[in-house]
């Protein structure tokens, strides 16, 4: 796996690579994975009770599978794109595309 060298600061390009990150890790399907492999905060989802800590890393709670399904609405203000989202996972588990990636694993 490869994760970016510089993580987004914000917006939609961060929004996406959340969200390929958990599609890639299978913490959509309840699974716990170490998030800090690929990134450093993510406490306000912690403190949202959206991620949990759990043996070995952390996993979605139920709020957050549907929190960051809901990205996929477009009605929702954090909407993501399956086409970003599709791009992010092909960097993340091949470092391919316009961005630049460092293997992690």
């Amino acid at each position: 796996m490869c994760k970016l060298k510089e993580t987004p600061k914000s917006g939609r390009r961060l929004w996406s690579y959340m969200a390929a990150i958990l599609e890639v890790t299978k913490m959509t399907e309840g699974r716990g994975f170490n998030l800090k492999q690929f990134l450093s905060n993510f406490s306000t989802h912690i403190d949202k009770g959206r991620i949990e800590k759990v043996s070995g890393g952390y996993r979605l709670s139920e709020l957050g599978m549907q929190y960051f399904a809901d990205r996929y609405n477009e009605d929702n203000a954090q909407t993501v794109y399956r086409t970003d989202v599709d791009t992010m996972v092909r960097g993340i588990e091949a470092g391919v595309g316009d961005e630049e990636w460092v293997k992690i694993s």
